[in-house]
């Protein structure tokens, strides 16, 4: 779960404010607002690669600015809009990352760390990639791998920045009925930053959007696709 309250995120200057907001387990929700508006600043915040202007985040029930980062690690995990992938790393090796957090200095994994990684690769029904280059598979493919990884860091929060954006119309929807199913099942909240508002509707996702003329990340069930390009985009 993440509350937020009074708060105001951005670098020098303030790009959004939040008065109070809950996102809960089991919920996921669509991130929709104009470029330079401060949808990935708000994904840092949460991550705490960002601190607040003002005001606190809690993950939790825990205010994340008194979290490690090791501890915050295992409560959030984040999934980039793009994996391009790495040379001479294969995706089972990949996915192994997110047990990081829970790793010793040397990296070696556990049973635990084992069951988790098979269990990431299971849910997301990829077990034919794993002994494949991450190099040698398409963007979906790359996408699913990365979702994955976040998965295995079994974080009870997963955040995305535009996760979709690379892929075509039907991995897209393949990929955001996978996080559906994921958040409901296994009782995770996520949230993610998109510009699929056909898909997002269509599909009957929960929205989060930023007001174009206050700034303010307002929480909503039900929309029109023409009220949303109103408010977020000025058309």
């Amino acid at each position: 779960m993440i509350q937020f309250k009074d708060v105001q995120i951005g670098y020098r200057e303030i790009l959004l404010s939040i008065e109070q907001l809950t996102l809960k387990n089991g919920e996921i929700h669509a991130l929709i607002g104009a470029n330079g508006k401060g949808k990935t600043t708000l994904l840092k915040t949460i991550n705490g690669l960002q601190p607040t202007l003002s005001g606190g985040i809690h993950i939790n029930n825990e205010l994340s600015a008194n979290l490690s980062h090791t501890d915050l690690s295992k409560l959030v995990s984040f999934v980039a809009s793009k994996f391009d992938g790495i040379e001479h790393l294969k995706v089972r090796d990949y996915i192994a990352l997110g047990r990081t957090p829970y790793t010793n200095l040397f990296g070696r994994l556990s049973a635990v760390d084992q069951e988790q990684i098979d269990k990431a690769i299971s849910t997301l029904e990829i077990g034919y990639l794993i002994d494949k280059q991450t190099t040698e598979i398409s963007d979906g493919e790359r996408q699913l791998c990365a979702i994955a990884r976040a998965l295995a860091q079994e974080t009870p929060i997963i955040t995305l920045d535009e996760p979709t954006a690379f892929l075509d119309y039907s991995n897209r929807v393949k990929v955001l009925t996978i996080l559906k199913s994921l958040a409901i099942e296994q009782q995770k909240c996520i949230i993610f930053s998109s510009h699929d508002i056909d898909i997002c509707i269509e599909m009957n996702l929960p929205i989060i959007y930023i007001d174009q003329s206050s700034n303010q990340l307002i929480q909503t069930q039900s929309i029109s696709k023409t009220e949303l390009l109103n408010r977020c985009f000025g058309m």
